[in-house]
C-alpha cells in the first residue's frame, strides 16, 4: 500500500532532496505497515539516508505517529540502538523524516535461534543503558490491554470464539490478568513499545531498533514480551529464550508479572486484530491478529 516515489508530488521530492543534501538513486523499502512512503536515497558520492513520509491530508490519524517519532528521534542519545534522525520536513500537508541509513537486514522468518538470542541480548543491553529513561516520555501504555473492550463487543467475541474458544470463554479472568499487567508494566526504563520483526534490523555486529513513536517509560519486560510474542507467532516456544542473565531491571520482576504483561499484550493485539479494519489499513489488522494468536498460545502455556 505504500505510495511509490514516482507518485509523490514534486514538492515532496524536493523536500526529500533537501533533507539528504541532494538527489540520487532512490530505492523503495517494502517492509512495514505504514501507508506512507519509505525509501533509501543514495547520493552520487555514496552517502545514503533512509527517508519516510506520509500525506497528512490523506492519513490524518496516522501522521501523529510520524510527528511523535520526530520528537522522540531527536531526543534519543547515541547509546540507544536506533538510527539517528537527521532532518524533518513538516509543512502541515506532508511530514517527512530523514535518518541515517542502517546497512542491515530484517530478521529471517521464521525466527532462527541465533537471531532470537541476538535480539534478546539487545533488549537486555537497552535496559542496562536506558534505565532510567534518558528522554522524557509518558508512563501510560496504550498498547497494553484490550480484553475488557473486546468482551463488550459481541461481534469481536464471536470472531474470537472461532479462533480461540478457550479465550472467549475466559474473558473475565483475562481482563483481570491484564489489569495486573498494566500495574506490572510500570517502570523507569526506556521502552520501545513496538518490537516486532519489521522494526528490527540486524547488521554484522549490531541489532538496531527502528520506528520509535510508541516509546514509553516502563518496565523493559514489555519489550521482551512483545518481541517473544512474534517468536510464538512463528510457532516457536519462547520460554527457552527468556534470558537467565538479563539485567536486574528484567529479572527483578516476578514470573507472575511476566504472565500478566503478556496477558495485557495479547489483549491489545486481539482487540485490534478482531476489529473491523479501517480502509487501507487491513494489513495492520491482519498482523495484529496473527501476533495476538501467537501471544495467546504462549500465555496459555504459562497459565
Amino acid at each position: 500500500m505504500r505510495p511509490q516515489w514516482t507518485e509523490l508530488p514534486e514538492a515532496v521530492k524536493r523536500a526529500v532532496e533537501a533533507l539528504v543534501g541532494g538527489g540520487g538513486r532512490v530505492d523503495a523499502c517494502a517492509d512495514g505497515f505504514s501507508p506512507g512512503f519509505a525509501v533509501r536515497v543514495t547520493r552520487a558520492d555514496g552517502h545514503r539516508r533512509f527517508v519516510k513520509g506520509i500525506d497528512a491530508d490523506a492519513w490524518p490519524h496516522e501522521v501523529d505517529a510520524y510527528r511523535t517519532e520526530a520528537r522522540i528521534g531527536a531526543a534519543l542519545p547515541p547509546a540507544v540502538p536506533a538510527p539517528r534522525l537527521r532532518g524533518v520536513h513538516d509543512d502541515g500537508h506532508w511530514c517527512v523524516l530523514a535518518f541515517d541509513d542502517v546497512d542491515g537486514r530484517s530478521p529471517g522468518r521464521p525466527w532462527t535461534r541465533l537471531d532470537i538470542h541476538r535480539v534478546v541480548g539487545a533488549i537486555g543491553d537497552l535496559a542496562r543503558t536506558a534505565t532510567p529513561a534518558p528522554v522524557p516520555l509518558p508512563a501510560d501504555h496504550p498498547r497494553l490491554g484490550g480484553w475488557s473492550d473486546l468482551a463488550a463487543d459481541p461481534s469481536r467475541v464471536s470472531r474470537l470464539r472461532r479462533y480461540e474458544p478457550e479465550a472467549a470463554a475466559d474473558l473475565r479472568r483475562l481482563a483481570g490478568l491484564e489489569r495486573q499487567g498494566l500495574g506490572a508494566a510500570r517502570g523507569e526504563s526506556l521502552v520501545h513499545g513496538d518490537l516486532y520483526p519489521h522494526n528490527i534490523l540486524l547488521t554484522g555486529d549490531r541489532v538496531v531498533f527502528v520506528d520509535w513513536p510508541h516509546a514509553r517509560r516502563g518496565s523493559p519486560v514489555i519489550d521482551l514480551v512483545t518481541f517473544l510474542s512474534s517468536v510464538a507467532a512463528d510457532g516457536l516456544d519462547p520460554e527457552p529464550f527468556l534470558p537467565e542473565d538479563a539485567p536486574e531491571t528484567v529479572t527483578a520482576i516476578r514470573p507472575d508479572d511476566v504472565t500478566a504483561i503478556l496477558a495485557a499484550h495479547a489483549g491489545f493485539l486481539l482487540a485490534g486484530g478482531l476489529a473491523e479494519p479501517l480502509p487501507g489499513l487491513e494489513n495492520i489488522t491482519a498482523a495484529k491478529l496473527h501476533l495476538g494468536l501467537g501471544a495467546f498460545r504462549w500465555l496459555r502455556t504459562r497459565l
